[in-house]
């Protein structure tokens, strides 16, 4: 039972550290689009495309917050 509490805890954090990951990623490409609005207008097209390069699914930020917990927990094992 530990060890399954253990392994839904790290898969919880992982979870909570790609949300927060994909928060700041997704302010820091609101705040880049509104500065590329500020000095130039663009078409409305080319902004839904900027928006759609700069967020990244939250699976592929998933993917690495878990990628990274691992790392880290095969240091600590050994």
């Amino acid at each position: 039972m530990a060890r399954i509490k253990y392994v839904i805890n790290e898969r919880r954090l992982a979870y909570e550290g790609a949300m927060e990951i994909h928060a700041e990623k997704s302010e820091q490409a609101a705040k880049e689009r509104e500065g590329a609005r500020e000095t130039e207008k663009g078409s409305s097209a080319d902004v839904s495309h900027q928006e759609c390069e700069a967020s990244p699914p939250v699976s592929e930020v998933a993917q690495v917050a878990v990628e990274s917990l691992l790392r880290g927990s095969t240091n600590q094992a050994a």
